[in-house]
């Protein structure tokens, strides 16, 4: 009789254990030195800092309260302010701007935190006053000098209740310019708040939503506001004064963490030579990141069901395995149908990975 081999019963187990516990990277905040990479559940940050793909060379216009000027983790190309007379006074007294940039592009430097896309370029534009307050006015004239500096990616962690004729004719002159402009959805305040925010609410934006820090949709509002895409938002590690580092909570910081990561979209497709606008970034960053249960395309869970289906496997193997040795099952009990099912679920593995990655691509 064919018989299953102790070493056979090893390697089988080796390779199926392999494509689970490689499939998924385990998701924490980990310090690496003396800093602090961010939070990473998908594994895919770390994917595209492996390959060197780090933001270089993408332009990212940050419209919010301005930075700390003094914070080491934070360097930036120009800085101008539009909440009063004072153009060159884009330092932020607030935070939240801090916090924005730090998330998406804090820099790689030994100490504090690593952001999403540290080598990319950041342009910050005070819209936003000390008190957190922005006006259309000055929301507008941010989005005509971050086309002004030829941006690739403008980030608004800001929101407003209604829309606005004139802002809408800003965004369409960023997007005219093929511009990605990325905006919060809103966070919900209270239960049943499906309240469209602006301008994530406007078409050509891509909007934002959140996901809690087991990779779950934080609140179902937010699939009924129908949003792009969903980020990270729940006790992310961001940047402050005094260069000191806090866990923050909310759809403003979900947003930096979709501006940050398609920063490296867009780096990887242009180096691939792919075409870059909206719809790709958007079908990328949804494969790329988990997006809830709902949010995510269906090959994105094609990993899941293999590893319940490998798990399941060996644990039949597993019992298998004891009861033959102990001689309690009897001849002619199917090895050659066990051998066979093995093969399958191996075949099942590395068919069903290869489908991911080429449809992710």
């Amino acid at each position: 009789m064919f018989r299953l081999k102790p070493f056979a019963i090893v390697i089988l187990i080796i390779i199926l254990l392999g494509q689970v516990i490689f499939a998924k990277e385990s998701f924490a905040t980990v310090h690496v030195n003396q800093e602090v990479n961010q939070l990473d559940e998908a594994g895919s940050v770390n994917k595209y800092h492996t390959e060197g793909i780090t933001g270089k060379g993408i332009k990212i216009a940050i419209l919010d309260t301005g930075v700390d000027l003094k914070n080491e983790d934070i360097t930036f190309k120009k800085g101008i302010n539009f909440t009063s007379g004072e153009v060159t006074d884009f330092a932020d007294r607030n935070g939240h701007g801090t916090k924005i940039a730090g998330i998406i592009g804090a820099r790689k430097n030994g100490e504090g935190l690593i952001g999403i896309a540290p080598e990319s370029d950041l342009y910050i534009c005070k819209v936003a006053n000390d008190s957190g307050k922005v006006s259309f006015d000055g929301l507008m004239k941010g989005l005509d000098w971050a086309v002004e500096q030829e941006v690739d990616i403008i980030n608004i962690s800001l929101e407003f209740g209604d829309g606005d004729k004139a802002l809408k004719k800003a965004i369409d002159r960023a997007i005219n310019q093929h511009i990605i402009v990325i905006a919060s959805s809103g966070n919900i305040r209270a239960k049943g708040d499906m309240f469209k925010a602006y301008p994530g609410a406007y078409p050509d934006v891509i909007s934002v939503g959140m996901l809690n820090l087991q990779g779950e949709i934080y609140a179902a509002e937010f699939k009924e506001k129908k949003v792009d895409i969903y980020a990270p938002g729940e006790d992310l590690t961001s940047t402050y004064f005094d260069n000191k580092l806090t866990l923050d909570t909310g759809v403003s910081y979900a947003t930096a963490y979709a501006s940050g990561f398609a920063a490296l979209v867009v780096e990887g497709k242009r180096a691939d030579g792919d075409v870059v606008n909206r719809e790709t970034i958007i079908k990328t960053m949804k494969a790329d990141l988990n997006q809830g249960i709902d949010g995510a395309p269906w090959y994105i869970y094609t990993g899941v069901v293999l590893n319940m289906v490998t798990i399941g496997g060996l644990l039949i193997l597993g019992v298998y395995s004891v009861m033959y040795y102990r001689k309690t099952i009897p001849r002619q009990w199917p090895v050659r149908m066990i051998w066979t099912i093995l093969m399958i679920m191996i075949t099942l593995n590395i068919a069903g990975r290869l489908t991911v990655y080429f449809l992710s691509k």
